[in-house]
């Protein structure tokens, strides 16, 4: 592990769940009973540094966790960490991107019951595999709606437009008819 694992305190207990994290800044929380361990990220999974961290610290919470009633992962189907999640036995179960972010954070507030939140972090995959950006969902457990996002752009190069900002700059500019304002690389 590329470090200890921080030690949460959770207000009511819950089954032995291990969330799988993301694609970017990839991290594993593992909840049983009433404590939540979360790890220091492992880094951007397109590298072989961060997968190597991952996978130990994956192969470690395991050693150590039980048997798990469930796993989560990204809706995304290409992220490694959704493919780690399948290839355990246990229910492997997808969970939007920008839902468990706001899911996480009520809970770390203690706040049960539906809430509105905004999650503005960048590219979540949504159901039926499009592009979601800027949410606001009503969230109540495992329920959610969209109420409300931000603007569509293109994301030029995909996800490298999370890592590569001026891209986004640039969709935005294009989108407001003034690409003429865009400086060459």
């Amino acid at each position: 592990m590329s470090g200890p694992a921080a030690e949460l305190s959770l207000h009511r207990p819950l089954p032995r769940v291990l969330g799988m994290g993301a694609h970017l800044k990839a991290s594993l929380c593992l909840i049983d009973g009433t404590a939540a361990a979360v790890t220091p990220p492992a880094g951007d999974m397109e590298t072989l540094d961060a997968v190597e961290r991952y996978d130990a610290m994956l192969a470690d919470m395991l050693t150590h966790a039980g048997p798990l009633a469930a796993c989560a992962h990204d809706l995304h189907p290409d992220f490694r960490t959704t493919q780690s999640a399948q290839a355990l036995d246990c229910p492997a179960v997808a969970v939007q991107h920008h839902h468990a972010h706001i899911v996480a954070t009520a809970w770390e507030h203690g706040v049960e019951g539906a809430v509105l939140g905004l999650a503005l972090d960048g590219y979540g995959m949504g159901p039926g595999g499009a592009s979601w950006g800027g949410e606001l969902l009503r969230v109540d457990g495992p329920a959610y709606a969209r109420l409300g996002h931000v603007a569509i752009l293109r994301q030029p190069g995909g996800d490298v437009a999370a890592r590569e900002p001026w891209r986004m700059a640039a969709a935005a500019l294009h989108a407001m008819g003034r690409g003429d304002e865009i400086a060459t690389r």
